[in-house]
């Protein structure tokens, strides 16, 4: 595999390379007179003069070209969806490596007279810098997504708050990590070396055998370096081996907690019974000949699922379905005539009829659910519960332990680093 760069120079930059004044054709050119350096700082008085007109290809953008030759017979070179370069080569037996991936480029636009902050230290955790540019690099597309909403109040919060929530994250990260890097011994040391040796070489052998092939993967797929995976997989075994040892004595969730948590919801855990009621209703005036044929059919004993089915009426005639309470059909709130027809009415039975000014109406009780109840010494509700309270009680040790950790650690203030780091993303990226 072969690989050809050429690149076109500015036209100022091939003025400058010369080392002349005019002409450029070289040394010994009459046209042509030789500078030095300290021509720039005390010019001589020939050379000032007013510049009145600039050639716009002096002005124009470097023109750079990039050629990359990939034999044919072994591989190829691609655009990949994000726009970046991949070089693929296809082996012996038919498979193809990727061999390597062209860094993302983000390309950002500023217009003629704005500014754009390059880098602000906004402070230290633990000694460690806080650099605005790397801090932002992760979430400036959703930055730049609320930056373009329209509802500019809206969208202003949303950025902040976006930015709170990421430096929230870091903060605690590197507080938790600098704690458990500070409680290592050096056997222990050596231990988490060895470690990462056994998962760097497990890596490169599941991504290609080759460490380069492991950069290409990683820079693909995590657009991470094989050293920036191995730092994170550092990282997140410190913290998860420092929270267990500090969080997890204290996340105690006694017997007694989870019967109070039962009783409390106990409702949830032992829903009351379930009643559905069907009605068949008709115009007093203008059914008639239905109501008649209502009570011949009652009379013949029809079930009033039957005769929800000979009337057509949709969802069998369900009417309304509650809870029933402990005082039964009495409990219910419905009107005397109705509770009283519905009083001691089997399952599926048919009402006498409630003849009210404009309607003449059936009714029957269709259902009576008795949703299970769960006992508190049900295994699975215990454990379900148990998690629960055990969540809370972790999120409440944790924040406490890192409230700790910000005490000791941070040598500035957290308050005015956040201020600085909103200041830097709102002047970069709120246009």
């Amino acid at each position: 595999m072969s690989r050809r760069f050429s690149t076109a120079l500015h036209p100022a930059a091939t003025l400058l390379a010369c080392g002349v004044l005019a002409g450029c054709s070289g040394r010994g050119s009459g046209d042509a007179r030789q500078l030095a350096l300290s021509d720039f700082a005390n010019p001589p008085a020939d050379l000032k003069v007013d510049v009145v007109e600039m050639s716009p290809e002096v002005l124009a953008n470097p023109d750079v070209m990039v050629e990359v030759d990939v034999d044919a017979g072994n591989g190829r070179a691609a655009p990949t969806a994000d726009g970046r370069i991949a070089v693929s080569e296809r082996l012996a037996d038919g498979t193809t490596a990727l061999d390597a991936v062209s860094p993302r480029v983000v390309e950002t636009t500023v217009g003629v007279g704005a500014t754009w902050p390059v880098e602000a230290l906004v402070g230290q955790i633990n000694g460690r810098p806080i650099f605005a540019d790397a801090f932002l690099e992760s979430i400036a597309d959703e930055l730049r997504s609320h930056a373009a909403n329209p509802d500019r109040v809206g969208g202003r919060d949303m950025f902040v708050r976006t930015v709170m929530a990421k430096f929230k994250e870091a903060v605690d990260s590197e507080l938790i990590v600098a704690e458990a890097e500070s409680q290592l011994s050096p056997e222990q040391q050596q231990g988490i070396i060895a470690w990462l040796r056994g998962i760097q070489e497990e890596t490169i052998a599941q991504r290609g055998g080759s460490r380069a092939a492991a950069e290409a993967s990683l820079e693909a797929e995590r657009t991470q370096s094989l050293d920036e995976y191995m730092q994170q997989r550092r990282d997140v075994a410190l913290a998860m081996r420092l929270l267990n040892q500090r969080i997890e004595p204290r996340a105690i969730v006694a017997w007694r907690e989870v019967l109070q948590a039962y009783e409390r919801d106990h409702a949830v855990y032992n829903p009351p019974r379930q009643v559905k009621i069907g009605r068949i209703r008709f115009d007093t005036l203008q059914d008639a000949a239905k109501i008649e044929r209502m009570k011949t059919l009652v009379a013949e004993g029809k079930t009033f699922s039957e005769l929800a089915q000979e009337f057509e009426l949709t969802d069998g005639g369900l009417w309304q379905s509650s809870d029933l309470p402990q005082e039964g059909i009495d409990g219910l709130p419905l009107s005397d005539g109705v509770k009283s027809r519905l009083k001691d009415l089997g399952v599926n039975a048919v009402s006498e009829p409630l003849q009210q000014r404009d309607f003449t109406s059936w009714f029957t009780i269709l259902a009576i659910e008795q949703p299970t109840a769960r006992s508190v010494y049900d295994r699975d509700l215990q454990l379900s519960i148990y998690k629960q309270l055990y969540g809370i009680r972790r999120t409440i040790e944790r924040a406490r332990y890192i409230g700790t950790l910000r005490s000791r650690w941070v040598t500035d203030d957290i308050g005015l680093m956040e201020e600085r780091l909103i200041a830097f993303a709102l002047d970069r990226y709120w246009r």
